[in-house]
């Protein structure tokens, strides 16, 4: 029986109705890939910290079948976080970057999240002999690894973090411009200080005496100080934090170390750097920053405040918010600024 070619083409089409109709239920997802990274970076530190770094990749459902390249999100996760926990239960960033692509608020990325883990809760973002060369590792070793193994569209690169990974991402477009083309700091911390004294905030006497990391235990800042202390005042020759303090105990009494607090905050504070790399964030297509003004931590809000001031006095164009809430419980689940900020701004910087 001859069948002709008009034939061919009906029942074609109807069969490919039929396949759109039984499957249009079903949504295409991302995936997860990851990639062992041994930092030489790190290598030599202090602390213990391991120079394998397990990195995690998203990737979008098209990025097997086809020689497109991708915008790249670097993801920065907290202090006391990982990466692992940013895809885990309860944040599942894959979840929420498969929604948003399959709902067409996101044209479809490549999303990277590093391994800033350590013994000591985590990185502080710095280069330090001591605490671990975190800024290089990124930049010198991190993100040439997914230029070198991904297809990555033209050096678009978007920078987000969040508190301690807020920090890192504006830190990292200071110290290294063009690294990102745009950036988005969630809460971040280190910006410039509060009203309440950091004389008053640890307990110095425990950060003076203590001879291990659990011995810090009991206030809240202590660890938190401690870790400053080795990102940025770093003192390979003094076991066992390797690691100068502000505030230093001699005879038995507590003494105001001037020269380690000029250090501290001419190595910590973005405020002290502004002045010196203002144009390298004027560099950046686009600039977001925000804070929830419910932090314990009122110097975290102050801080931002003045920041964003600080900024607009330097000629750095940027976008600022301080919304009711705290650092981190309005960030995730739906209708949490991940949805409502982050994504929009990721979109519009690709759009541009």
């Amino acid at each position: 029986m001859k069948i002709t070619f008009k034939i061919i083409c009906k029942y074609t089409l109807q069969f490919l109705a039929l396949w759109s109709f039984l499957f249009s239920g079903f949504s295409a997802a991302g995936y997860i890939e990851k990639q062992v990274l041994h930092a030489k970076t790190l290598e030599n530190n202090l602390l213990g910290i391991d120079p394998k770094r397990e990195v995690l990749i998203y990737l979008p459902d098209s990025y097997a079948n086809n020689i497109k390249r991708y915008p790249v999100v670097y993801y920065f996760h907290n202090k006391w976080w990982s990466n692992t926990q940013l895809f885990g239960e309860g944040y599942n960033l894959k979840s929420v970057l498969d929604s948003a692509i399959k709902a067409g608020k996101l044209d479809e990325v490549i999303v990277v999240a590093g391994d800033f883990t350590s013994p000591q809760d985590g990185a502080f973002y710095s280069d330090a002999p001591s605490s671990g060369r975190w800024l290089s590792h990124i930049n010198d070793e991190l993100i040439p690894f997914i230029e070198e193994n991904y297809r990555t569209q033209n050096g678009l690169r978007i920078g987000v973090g969040d508190f301690f990974g807020g920090y890192a991402v504006m830190r990292l477009a200071m110290d290294f411009p063009g690294i990102f083309t745009a950036v988005y700091a969630m809460h971040p911390v280190g910006t410039d200080e509060g009203e309440v004294s950091n004389t008053t905030l640890p307990d110095w006497r425990t950060l003076n005496t203590a001879q291990s990391w659990e011995e810090l235990s009991g206030n809240n800042y202590n660890r938190v100080f401690m870790a400053m202390a080795q990102a940025y005042l770093p003192n390979p020759n003094k076991p066992p934090f390797y690691a100068d303090l502000m505030i230093e105990l001699k005879d038995e009494q507590l003494v105001v170390n001037s020269d380690n607090v000029r250090k501290l905050y001419q190595n910590f504070l973005l405020r002290d750097l502004v002045p010196y790399k203002s144009e390298a964030l004027k560099q950046l297509s686009a600039f977001y920053i925000d804070w929830g003004r419910i932090d314990p931590t009122v110097n975290h809000v102050q801080g931002n405040q003045r920041f964003t001031r600080l900024l607009l006095n330097y000629g750095v164009e940027h976008e600022a918010e301080e919304y009711n809430g705290g650092p981190w419980d309005k960030t995730w689940g739906e209708g949490g600024r991940i949805h409502t900020r982050v994504l929009p701004f990721i979109q519009k910087v690709i759009q541009q």
